[in-house]
């Protein structure tokens, strides 16, 4: 009955269906069901998954598998074969008619994608392969094996490297994970396992799978059904494998022969294994619990994933709408930058005016309190070594119904310069200045006839007086420049929207430049027309 429902035509549509999404939306944010196989390096992980596929994976000395490797096994009506695919380079798929060939192709592709060495990488292998003898569709997933030193072609820090990739594989809620771990071993000193306690505390995603079962201590029933030292008691248990030894491999032993050696061996160890329940015995036994656990994990996550992809989806489209229309000829690119420059030049005479709201609303124009953020503009931008500054938020006019009024601020700020530069000279007919005048008149006596003092006490007087004048100037022109620059920016954000980032940028760099050379000018024509009243004394 179980086998019958895990061969439905149901059940293998819908692992075909999360095995085409995993590959579609690789690297992308959603999580599905999955299987990940984990272990430490020479654990016998290669070993456990040839005993559940019934293929020959790649083996070396040192780390053999270097990227993910997504085995999925589906039962063959009629010839077998496999397929094999990267996810990088060189995408398409090859067929293997050789099932024997299967280790050469892994190897191949691992080396285009992890390199010549012994690095690792997180770009996956995607395997498939039709046998007849593949009782029930299956998906695994295998990580490589946690190695703590590097060896001579890896970098140094490759176990840093494994634990990020093997934390990315177990971390999300819907990831079963598969610890190989050798039976004679503490389970719950499995480095693997404390990983995946960081995600699962209580354990509930975890089941182990026993190998090198023929090298058992006492107690390995007690220990397999999570009793006793050294075990983990698991919500989805602890099953034992038999792997091939090395003598077994160089003879080519095939996995048929080993399924039989595998239950023989547990029958010719009653002392051990005669009161342990078959399910934590065997191959074949681990293969239908984790095609248990699948079915049940995808059809329990199922509708969870098809809400969050529609949830994506519908946020794409929003996103899609907001891509501004595609300008395919010159002519349409200029056309449509002189429309926002228009638009943008519309803004500004209509705040020249106080005529605003049909540019922007008055609550989007608050330009003398909100703070602008205008990036820099580099040397080679500018006709000077000015250096910019963010405007300082400064009130400049007390009428809230006129922020937006560039005429109204400008009449405004000249009547504060009108005050000031009142304030800056002196008063003439004060008893402290008809003292000044006689002490300057003293100063010079002699130099002219008497009762006609000499014009040098009138030209004094008066470059004393001037030379307070250039400052005041100096301070109207800041105050123009600091809220012009903050009001051409503040139009210029409305007018400009995000849909051309590089254009926008430029574009507000121009405008700082331009800003900034105007108040140079400014500046100087300050200087010039100080010095030039200094000159129209003598003439």
């Amino acid at each position: 009955m179980l086998g019958e429902q895990l061969n439905s035509s149901e059940s293998r549509g819908l692992l075909l269906a999360i095995d085409r999404m995993r590959e579609i939306l690789h690297g992308e944010k959603v999580t599905l069901p999955e299987i990940v196989v984990v272990g430490d390096q020479s654990v016998g992980k290669s070993s456990v998954l040839e005993a559940i596929s019934g293929i020959q994976l790649p083996r070396a000395q040192n780390i053999c598998t270097r990227c993910p490797l997504e085995l999925r096994m589906k039962t063959a009506q009629d010839k077998e074969y496999a397929t094999i695919r990267s996810s990088v380079g060189s995408t398409e798929e090859v067929r293997i008619d050789d099932l024997t060939k299967i280790a050469d192709e892994v190897t191949r592709l691992t080396s285009e994608i992890a390199g010549k060495g012994f690095d690792v990488s997180p770009n996956p292998i995607y395997l498939t392969v039709f046998k007849r003898d593949i009782l029930y569709d299956l998906t695994l997933i295998d990580l490589p094996g946690i190695t703590r030193n590097a060896v001579a072609g890896q970098a140094e820090n490759i176990y840093d490297q494994i634990l990020n990739l093997i934390n990315k594989y177990i971390k999300p809620p819907t990831a079963i994970v598969l610890h190989v771990i050798p039976a004679s071993v503490d389970f719950t000193t499995s480095e693997s396992m404390k990983l995946a306690k960081v995600f699962d505390q209580t354990c509930q995603r975890q089941l182990i799978a026993a190998s090198k079962i023929d090298k058992y201590d006492k107690g390995i029933a007690e220990k397999l059904q999570g009793r006793g030292l050294g075990s983990m008691d698991l919500q989805l248990g602890c099953v034992a494998v038999l792997n091939r030894n090395q003598d077994e491999i160089d003879q080519n032993i095939s996995f048929d022969t080993m399924k039989q050696r595998e239950k023989q061996f547990f029958i010719h160890h009653k002392e051990a294994f005669q009161h342990l329940p078959d399910e934590y015995k065997g191959s074949e036994q681990l293969v239908q619990r984790l095609a248990t656990i699948q079915q049940e994990r995808i059809r329990s996550t199922f509708p969870r994933v098809i809400k969050d992809l529609r949830k994506q989806i519908a946020e794409k489209k929003a996103q899609l709408k907001k891509i501004p229309p595609s300008l395919n000829t010159e002519i349409e690119c200029w056309t449509f930058f002189q429309s926002m420059i228009d638009t943008y030049r519309e803004s500004i005479h209509d705040n020249v005016k106080g005529e605003y709201d049909q540019v922007a609303s008055t609550e989007g124009i608050q330009l003398l309190t909100a703070s602008t953020d205008v990036e820099s503009v580099s040397e080679n931008d500018t006709d000077s070594n000015i250096q910019y500054d963010e405007c300082e938020e400064e009130q400049l006019a007390p009428d809230k119904d006129d922020e937006g009024h560039i005429a109204y601020h400008f009449y405004q700020l000249q009547r504060n310069f009108q005050t000031e530069a009142k304030n800056l000279f002196a008063d003439f007919f004060s008893s402290q200045y008809h003292e000044i005048v006689l002490r300057e008149i003293n100063r010079t006596a002699g130099v002219s006839l008497p009762n006609f003092p000499s014009y040098q006490i009138i030209v004094g007087l008066f470059r004393k007086e001037l030379q307070k004048f250039p400052d005041c100037c100096y301070v109207l022109v800041e105050q123009i420049h600091e809220y012009m620059s903050k009001c051409l920016l503040e139009l210029f954000k409305q007018a400009f929207n995000n849909d051309y980032p590089r254009l926008k940028e430029r574009l507000k760099a121009i405008i700082v430049k331009k800003t900034k050379r105007c108040k140079k000018r400014c500046f100087g024509t300050c200087t010039r027309n100080a010095r030039y009243g200094t000159t129209c004394i003598h003439t």
